[in-house]
């Protein structure tokens, strides 16, 4: 078989292209230290970093959901804590009042105290977290308490996907948490206005009763806010894991990087003397 001059420029001219293009990828490799850019670098491998990199994002996406289930949660319970705070200041009204008679300057101020406290209880109960209403259930875009205390919300509660096929709610509606405490508090102001000593103090036990329940809902939230806390340590440990596992098989040792380097540019001269060669050989062949 003759092989000609114009066989011989091509073979060196693939081969010098080759080098150029392995030289490149050799570049690449030493500057962000990855062995796997595009699934045809290694077809096995870039399937397994493209799995990894799945369960990577879904980890994040769970770990997303328990910040914002997180801040959530953190203002519900402060709420919880400002609504016993001012349930015992309208136990402590109606203590300090229950003896005077009705009409007495000390019961309108009490009252007036109590009234308040209830458009306090109301305000709480419209809380925003960024552009949504907490506690209005499923109707979270209008605040879900009326200004008489009406509650117009659902009893939908906000739920986030905190691990796969794992939903937490995030939070109670504002029926669970205001509907004894404001009931209590209206009632509290009806018998400032009319009621006997007797039927002030039997407020107290209703009072408290509210209180509690929403003491009972915070201690409640306490133990999911610490779920959350726990599954995102455990998520971002796998996520490390997986982060890990992926950077084995994607990337490439430094030295590695650097011996890779060196070699391709060896070739790439070689290549460019092969192909000088080649072209002054033909030169020589045209003079002659």
């Amino acid at each position: 078989m003759r092989i000609s001059t114009r066989m011989l420029q091509q073979n060196a001219l693939r081969g010098l292209r080759t080098n150029l293009n392995l030289l490149s990828r050799a570049q690449d490799q030493a500057v962000d230290g990855r062995r796997i850019h595009t699934v045809s670098d290694d077809p096995v491998d870039a399937a397994q970093v493209m799995r990894l990199d799945a369960e990577v994002n879904d980890l994040d996406r769970y770990r997303r959901n328990g910040v914002a289930g997180t801040l959530r949660m953190s203002a519900e319970d402060l709420v919880l804590s400002s609504v016993q705070s001012l349930l015992t200041q309208a136990h402590n009204l109606a203590l300090s009042v229950a003896s005077f008679p009705p009409g007495d300057p000390q019961r309108q101020t009490a009252l007036n105290q109590v009234e308040l406290i209830r458009q306090q209880l109301v305000s709480l109960g419209n809380t925003r977290a960024g552009d949504q209403y907490i506690f209005g259930g499923g109707c979270s875009t209008s605040p879900p308490f009326q200004t008489d205390g009406t509650y117009v919300g659902d009893s939908k509660p906000h739920v986030i996907e905190l691990t796969a096929g794992t939903l937490l709610e995030t939070n109670h509606t504002g029926d669970q948490i205001f509907t004894n405490a404001l009931g209590a508090v209206a009632q509290l102001a009806q018998e400032l206005q009319t009621g006997t000593t007797a039927s002030i103090q039997a407020m107290i036990p209703v009072l408290d009763a509210a209180r509690e329940n929403a003491l009972s809902l915070q201690t409640e939230l306490g133990v999911r806010l610490g779920e959350v806390k726990s599954t995102g340590q455990s998520l971002a440990q796998r996520a490390a894991t997986l982060l890990d596992q992926r950077d084995r098989i994607r990337n490439v040792d430094p030295s590695e990087a650097a011996v890779n380097l060196i070699a391709a540019q060896s070739a790439l001269e070689r290549a460019y003397a092969a192909v000088a060669k080649v072209l002054s050989t033909n030169l020589l062949d045209y003079l002659r």
